[in-house]
């Protein structure tokens, strides 16, 4: 479905507009938006007066088209250039059941590419926002942007992971076992799942390096975005090696 962009009008100085579940007025309200929060996405065309909307933290519903200024149609080919992944950051204000979605440009109506998750620990990123969006890597190595109110910056040194999986002195090829399709395996820091998570496996990763024999059930692999750890044995199938 086409999308357009769209800014609050109509709205006194200090005041806000509701994001609601339905296009009616009893209608459970999702989020807020204010003049301040600037432009976001939205259907081209309304319903009953009301239009469909995602706010700019991803929030959707429905807004009354009173309040509602339609700007253009969200531009789709002046994506600005991916700065260099400098820095480093942790997911902030998501919850560890949740996720976070990676787009292919800074702007909440673009195709999405990927995901990042609390349990996938530190990730690269640019050091400056554009438009409030970070340049990141997702989970499943694909480059995108990420919304930066959900992430927290941790240092400026980069990632460890800079050497190619491929480098790694693993002996031996595992797949993911008794995990749901959807499902992922947390990558650790250490033979432990109290430790620091540094990555995470899932099936559509196919294939990757391991160590060949496990200790304590545990056996060192290298997760989806280039990081060494550890990962349990119980989840792992040795395919070669």
């Amino acid at each position: 479905m086409p999308t357009c962009t769209y800014q609050l009008t109509n709205l006194r100085a200090g005041g806000y507009v509701n994001v609601r579940t339905a296009p009616a007025l009893n209608a459970r309200p999702v989020a807020m938006l204010k003049t301040s929060d600037g432009r976001f996405t939205g259907t081209c065309t309304s319903s009953r007066g009301w239009v469909a909307v995602r706010s700019p933290t991803g929030s959707s519903g429905w807004i009354s088209g009173h309040y509602l200024q339609k700007v253009s149609s969200p531009p789709r080919t002046a994506v600005p250039r991916r700065p260099s992944l400098a820095c480093t950051y942790q997911l902030a204000n998501v919850r560890r059941s949740s996720y976070l979605n990676v787009r292919t440009a800074p702007w909440v109506g673009a195709r999405r590419v990927g995901s990042l998750r609390v349990s996938d620990g530190r990730l690269a990123g640019g050091c400056a926002p554009t438009h409030g969006w970070v340049a990141v890597k997702s989970s499943n190595g694909r480059s995108g942007w990420a919304f930066g109110h959900y992430l927290r910056k941790t240092t400026r040194s980069p990632l460890a992971s800079a050497t190619p999986a491929a480098s790694r002195p693993w002996g031996c090829m595992y797949q993911l076992t008794r995990v749901r399709p959807t499902g992922t395996v947390t990558v650790y820091s250490s033979r432990s799942s109290s430790s620091q998570p540094v990555g995470t496996l899932s099936l559509t990763n196919g294939r990757f390096g391991g160590g060949c024999t496990a200790t304590q059930s545990w056996i060192p692999v290298t997760s989806s975005n280039g990081r060494p750890g550890w990962a349990p044995a119980y989840y792992l199938q040795k395919v070669g090696g």
